[in-house]
């Protein structure tokens, strides 16, 4: 009789577990969904934004003449793979563009380069959501990846910490592993 309360509950300890880490491997996928969500809708953005400033080059071109300043944009733009690098690439381009429009009135009222600024601008907020809801998952998913018992189905499942898009997040993230 002593054994087989043994027995049973070890059956239950092990059931138990089992529980617990198909609940944690759950919980990976969900992540793991968001991140992939999130990343499509960068990436989405991203090549929006880069054919809107493309745009606004070429009109920049055509009325003052001068491709000397984004001469080497279209390539340097265009052989980006990763994302995170094309942000940061866009972000500049588009600091320089807006420095030139700054600079320049007739340019800045011009009626195609508003339309399109107008369209970049509502691009980039849509862009900064999808980088801040990237981030938070990312805070979420890597913290998991340290916690017990979501730690060995991490392991198991060969899962490494991601990346943030800024270095804000994972400031935080570290703030909050101490």
């Amino acid at each position: 009789m002593k054994y087989l309360i043994i027995l049973a509950v070890a059956i239950i300890l092990v059931v138990i577990f089992i529980v617990v880490l198909s609940n944690c491997k759950y919980r990976f996928k969900i992540l793991n969904i968001k991140i992939d969500e999130a990343n499509s809708n960068i990436n989405l953005f991203l090549q929006k934004k880069k054919s809107l400033l493309d745009n606004i080059i070429k009109e920049l071109v055509e009325k003052e003449k001068d491709e000397g300043r984004f001469g080497d944009f279209i390539d340097n733009i265009n052989n980006e793979k990763d994302s995170f690098r094309l942000h940061s690439k866009l972000s500049k381009t588009y600091s320089n563009v807006s420095k030139i429009l700054f600079d320049n009135d007739k340019l800045a009222k011009d009626e195609n380069i508003v339309k399109y600024l107008t369209e970049l601008k509502a691009n980039d907020e849509d862009l900064i959501g999808s980088i801040k809801f990237y981030n938070d998952t990312i805070v979420d998913y890597n913290g998991l990846i340290k916690m017990f018992p979501y730690k060995i189905v991490a392991s198991m499942s060969k899962y490494t910490e991601k990346t943030f898009y800024n270095n804000e997040k994972e400031e935080l993230f570290e703030i909050l592993k101490q």
